[in-house]
């Protein structure tokens, strides 16, 4: 992890008028772990993530949640509730579960389903289970694991990329800031085996970890290593024009990056994908 870090890092130097160059310094204690520190402490900084805030930004495992937990008692159920909605907006939008009529109650009734209820009637549609490699992970317990709210959007990105996937007689992807790479995840346990992302060097620190433990080691490559045919490609943006994909996915960096960065990611998209796939859309892409 330590090597595939320093050398990304040192392909990237500038965010521009990017959110994430904030973001990225107040990690700078990790920056120094990872770059000076001891294997030991780097080893249990990654292990336990509830401790820091290498996810800040992209994930809600980190320092000031476990605080949050810690000082608000409602905070915890609160979470849970949204991740019960998500849940319920997902049945509905993989077509296993009715999306309520407030106008015609009597003739198709809310249907009443518990959670575990509806990922089990998700799961024949797309995959939908929930690996939990961090302690104090926190959302709604379900006999599939405990759900994060990140989860359960990653699992309807990976039924919208795997729908692309299909219209575009595709086989490969690249995602676009792919946050801890649980989109990926899915995918690669759903059978897509030609998966690369593009992202921030310190966040290739958390998604490399993130998927090693989920998919085995052997089933991700970092910058630097050798390809091996069949595991995830993880990079930083230097490598762009490298990557060829028939699907490009972002979801939402797009308006959080420089103009210029936003557009160099458009551009290649547009020329080298069949099916680019952004769930979000507005008038500007920056600003």
């Amino acid at each position: 992890m330590r090597q595939p870090y320093k050398a990304a890092h040192a392909t990237f130097s500038d965010y521009g008028e990017s959110q994430w160059g904030t973001l990225d310094s107040w990690k700078s204690a990790i920056h120094s772990l990872v770059v000076r520190g001891t294997d030991d402490d780097l080893t249990d900084a990654l292990r336990n993530p509830a401790t820091i805030e290498l996810f800040y930004g992209f994930d809600l495992i980190g320092a000031s949640r476990t605080q949050a937990l810690n000082n608000d008692s409602g905070f915890r159920d609160h979470q849970a509730m949204l991740v019960a909605h998500a849940i319920e907006a997902l049945a509905s939008a993989v077509g296993v579960a009715r999306v309520n009529n407030p106008e015609a109650p009597d003739h198709y009734p809310p249907e009443q389903h518990t959670s575990d209820q509806l990922i089990d009637l998700i799961n024949p549609i797309v995959r939908a289970e929930f690996p939990n490699p961090f302690p104090n992970e926190f959302g709604l317990s379900l006999k599939a694991g405990v759900a994060n709210l990140r989860a359960v959007f990653a699992i309807y990105q990976q039924y919208r990329t795997l729908q692309m996937l299909r219209i575009g007689n595709g086989s490969s992807v690249l995602e676009i800031g792919a946050g801890l790479g649980r989109t990926v995840y899915y995918c690669h346990q759903s059978g897509v085996k030609d998966y690369t992302i593009i992202d921030l060097p310190m966040t290739n620190l958390a998604q490399g970890y993130f998927l090693g433990r989920t998919l085995g080691a052997e089933n991700v490559c970092l910058f630097g290593e050798d390809y091996r045919p069949g595991a995830v490609r993880i990079l930083p943006p230097a490598c762009l024009s490298d990557v060829k994909a028939d699907v490009v996915v972002n979801v939402d960096s797009l308006t959080e990056m420089d103009r210029s960065a936003a557009d160099t990611y458009v551009k290649h998209a547009l020329e080298t994908a069949k099916v680019p796939v952004n769930q979000s859309r507005g008038e500007q892409l920056h600003g």
